[in-house]
């Protein structure tokens, strides 16, 4: 999750994703899922989680300015958690078509960073995952 100024996420309004709504209860997305688009919050509260083992961990939550899902889409992977609404939220879509658009021009050097910091935030929750389960 990353949080997005009001001029940055202007920019996203203006994609072809438009708004989307979701209910108090409603999961945005499943672990596992694969990524067509990222999403920022304007409105409401999303619950993070992983599920290892058959037990939930909520890992944090996502607030209105932060964006969401955008790792799925920076290194090619399936979705590594679980958003569901703990309220009713109002997101904008950030299609993946958008989202590398913008990295495009990105320095490859940054480019890489910019994987090689997802692959490493990947692996740290599955660490925190496994100590907070007690699983070795």
């Amino acid at each position: 999750m990353s949080s997005i100024d009001r001029t940055t996420a202007g920019m996203f309004s203006d994609a072809e994703g438009g708004r989307l709504t979701v209910a108090r209860g409603e999961v945005l997305f499943h672990e596992g899922d694969e990524a067509a688009c990222a999403y920022i919050i304007e409105t409401g509260l999303l619950e993070i989680a992983r599920t290892m083992n058959g037990a939930q961990v909520i890992l944090g939550a996502a607030r209105p300015g932060e964006m969401v899902g955008e790792m799925a889409l920076i290194d090619n992977s399936p979705r590594s958690a679980t958003a569901r609404a703990l309220k009713d939220t109002t997101l904008l879509v950030v299609p993946r078509e958008h989202f590398e658009f913008l990295l495009k021009d990105t320095n490859p050097v940054v480019r890489g960073l910019l994987e090689r910091f997802v692959t490493i935030i990947r692996n740290v929750n599955d660490v925190n995952l496994r100590l907070t389960l007690g699983i070795r």
